[in-house]
């Protein structure tokens, strides 16, 4: 999960803020939480299925 929280710039405020226009100083909205969610969500997806055509050991 850390590795797709910083792939998809949702680690922090900051980055929510720069890569996703997400305001700092203030809580998620439930869309704003959504959002964050399916992009992760996705980023893990292509990462399961790029796994999955790559040859193995």
């Amino acid at each position: 999960m850390f590795v797709a929280q910083h792939a998809t710039a949702t680690c922090c405020r900051t980055c929510l803020q720069r890569w996703h226009q997400i305001p700092k100083g203030r809580e998620l909205s439930r869309a704003e939480r959504a959002h964050v969610v399916d992009v992760i969500c996705r980023w893990i997806e292509r990462e399961v299925a790029g796994a999955r055509t790559r040859p193995g050991p």
